[in-house]
């Protein structure tokens, strides 16, 4: 399970209902906090659903190239056809692939045929080009991927050609700027394809670094940073260049190779608005969990927010329907559904008395114990501090299976360093 759009919407109703449902000895308090903290709370989820959209990843290159196994490889599962056939136009195929269980979306556009153009040879050029461009006004990629066969780089040269005009034209049309990412694909076949996987072959490791050293010191003239210090060979982040990074993969069904670090390079470059759905279809929990970590920090801002009105400790329990949306929010983020019944499966794990005839009310009441209080007030500090413990403690538990209390999470500075 992941976040249910559907089901996070009647989340937000039920989180709304129970801060009114809670009796609190002043309700000029109850509704400045309502306005302060659970508003800005119940804002930031509504804008991680209604915000969220499928990401837009396009491939360009030549046919034979394996743009098609390449979009398989990254959707996880068929979903283009992988002949050698292709249509000789300039058009784009795009695939709209749906993740149904995790409720997510993408949108991959094969642009087929650049290159390949059946025109007369004279327009041949103009003709990919204006093909490829009339596709991004079409479908405005967050990510376009330059597929490039590794044997076949320096054969190359043509579609890279027009790469600044074509970075130009986004920026003058679009009026911002797509990330570039060059794909070196075909890894396994570059030199000798029985010397695989390149963890096993020293050979195969230094040829795939130094066609990747050719390409980067004589075709782009950039300048590099491997994506992966201890493994150099799985690409490189690019300074000086038009392409923000070089990465090689094999993508073939059988033969599957790096293809986990690309997805992790698109990822880092999609807008925030697309990741959701990016994150969710590949299942990973690192991605994921950081998205869950960044909705602690802002809940824990949010439930700062309390400092010009502090809370009485008899009217505490206001602050627990944030705490639960984020607990909620934080389970479907790790695989389960949005529901208030997640948060009380933590609460449940944590210690907290939820048995099956409690009410909401309850709940709230016996939550309320989670925080810990001193003085006569729960100040902005402490609701921040609270708030992130409580956080980091539903995270450890819904992400890596493991019970810790809120207070082992001292406070901000302490579980931003873990």
């Amino acid at each position: 399970m992941a976040i249910d759009k559907v089901k996070t919407k009647e989340l937000l109703e039920t989180i709304d209902e129970l801060f009114d449902a809670i009796p609190v000895k002043n309700e000029a308090i109850k509704s400045q906090i309502k306005k302060l903290v659970l508003g800005p709370a119940l804002d930031d989820i509504r804008k991680l659903v209604d915000e969220s959209r499928p990401p837009v990843l396009m491939l360009m290159g030549q046919r034979g190239h394996g743009k098609s196994s390449l979009i398989n490889a990254l959707a996880g599962k068929d979903v283009a056809e992988t002949n050698d056939f292709q249509a000789q136009e300039p058009q784009d195929e795009p695939y709209l692939i749906t993740f149904a269980e995790e409720y997510s979306t993408w949108k991959v556009v094969d642009t087929r045929g650049v290159f390949e153009s059946s025109k007369p040879d004279e327009s041949v050029e103009d003709d990919a080009i204006s093909a490829l461009k009339n596709s991004i006004l079409k479908h405005k990629p967050d990510v376009i991927l330059h597929v490039m066969a590794m044997p076949q780089v320096s054969a190359a040269e043509k579609d890279m050609e027009f790469r600044a005009e074509l970075k130009k034209f986004i920026k003058e049309n679009l009026k911002y700027d797509i990330p570039l990412v060059m794909i070196l694909n075909k890894a396994d076949t570059f030199k000798n394809p029985r010397q695989w996987p390149p963890e096993e072959f020293a050979i195969k490791a230094a040829d795939l670094d130094e066609q990747m050293e050719y390409v980067i010191s004589s075709m782009l003239n950039a300048s590099k940073k491997p994506l992966n210090a201890n493994i150099p060979y799985y690409g490189y982040e690019l300074s000086g260049s038009d392409y923000l990074g070089i990465i090689p993969v094999a993508s073939l069904k059988d033969d599957l190779w790096n293809i986990n670090t690309l997805l992790d390079f698109i990822g880092k470059n999609l807008p925030e608005s697309a990741q959701l759905d990016f994150f969710q279809a590949q299942k990973r929990s690192i991605p994921l969990k950081k998205l869950s970590s960044d909705l602690i920090k802002r809940f824990s801002t949010i439930a700062g927010g309390v400092g010009s009105t502090p809370i009485p400790i008899a009217d505490i329990a206001l602050l627990v329907p944030i705490q639960m949306l984020m607990i909620s929010v934080i389970g479907a983020l790790s695989g389960r559904t949005a529901t208030k019944e997640t948060a009380l499966e933590y609460l449940a794990a944590a210690g907290i008395n939820v048995g099956a005839g409690f009410g909401l009310r309850e709940v709230a009441r016996q939550a309320a114990k989670l925080i810990p209080v001193g003085g006569f007030a729960v100040s902005g500090s402490i609701a921040a501090a609270s708030t992130w413990g409580i956080g980091k403690s539903a995270e450890a538990y819904f992400f890596n299976n493991e019970i810790k209390s809120p207070e082992s999470f001292k406070t901000l500075d302490k579980g931003n360093k873990e």
